[in-house]
């Protein structure tokens, strides 16, 4: 046997005993504090930059958050925690931005939600389950887009936008009272509007919808929006329905002016009287103020109309 093998010499103990001795010189562990004077967070820094793990308490002292950090950047595994300490939600950061899979859950333990990001931003439709495991049936979604938040609902083994969309596409969409209404589109660019994962429904996947909706009352009583409706003529009634399954039709009206009108000549016509939905055949359903029935009708693919997408 080789005597040396086993040898180690001096020198290079005397190296990374030195090595080890500099960066824990270098290490220096921060605090930030409550009023109260308990420990809020906790990290690591060298050379005045954060490196290694960072930690967040509760005021009780539970942990609410171990993370980590590479040159100042958060880097690796986060997990989350509820104040009991249960694990509220895991994801990973690469290069500074949460990127990959996170996953979010109930306080039971059970999973939440399950989605990708990209660059602190959540790049797809989801999957959301409700505290016993089952899929939700209700939540809302942040188009990647332009940051805004549909409501989206599961209706039978359909999921709905609960909104009317209100992406602003290059061209061909109108925005008049579109925070409250939604955008009116023409059919060429309600066709680019959804969702990514969402679709424009077909008359079929419309006359699903109806069925389920009309099995005991009026679709018009069960999908219609429980405001905004106008009153019925010759009646103290007004037109709304009773948003029995959270679709929340509202009557959105259109515009019916060629592409050859510049948009701001654009008016809306019939809000308050009328919703019309495209269809993919380019067709559009209608609801109406004084009757509680929907039907689908011809519609100039020039024209606007408002847009409800369908989980793919």
């Amino acid at each position: 046997m080789n005597k040396l093998s086993n040898f180690i010499h001096p020198a290079i103990v005397a190296g990374s005993l030195a090595t080890a001795l500099f960066f824990a010189a270098c290490e220096d562990v921060r605090t930030e504090e409550y009023p109260s004077g308990k420990i809020r967070i906790q990290s690591t820094y060298v050379k005045d930059k954060k490196e290694g793990p960072e930690k967040e308490f509760y005021e009780n002292g539970n942990l609410k958050r171990e993370a980590n950090y590479v040159n100042d950047r958060r880097e690796g595994v986060v997990k989350e925690y509820y104040e009991d300490g249960t694990v509220e939600a895991e994801y990973n950061y690469a290069d500074g931005y949460i990127d990959g899979l996170v996953t979010r859950y109930h306080k039971n333990g059970k999973i939440a939600s399950k989605a990708q990001y990209k660059q602190n931003k959540q790049i797809e439709f989801g999957e959301y389950f409700d505290e016993n495991g089952e899929p939700a049936t209700s939540g809302s979604y942040k188009d990647p887009r332009d940051g805004y938040a549909y409501e989206w609902i599961r209706i039978g083994t359909q999921l709905w936008t609960a909104e009317n969309m209100n992406y602003a596409t290059a061209s061909g969409s109108l925005c008049a009272q579109c925070n409250h209404w939604g955008r009116l589109y023409n059919f060429e660019n309600a066709k680019k509007a959804c969702l990514d994962g969402f679709h424009m429904p077909s008359k079929e996947e419309w006359e699903v919808l109806l069925t389920y909706a009309g099995t005991s009352k009026p679709v018009g009583i069960v999908l219609k929006a429980g405001y905004g409706w106008d009153p019925i003529k010759g009646t103290n009634n007004y037109g709304n329905g009773k948003d029995e399954l959270g679709f929340g039709a509202k009557a959105g009206g259109g515009h019916f002016a060629n592409s050859d009108v510049p948009l701001k000549e654009r008016k809306l016509e019939g809000a308050g009287q009328k919703a019309y939905f495209w269809t993919a055949e380019g067709e559009v359903l209608v609801f109406f103020h004084d009757k509680d029935i929907a039907k689908f009708e011809k519609f100039n693919p020039e024209h606007g109309a408002s847009l409800r997408c369908l989980k793919d």
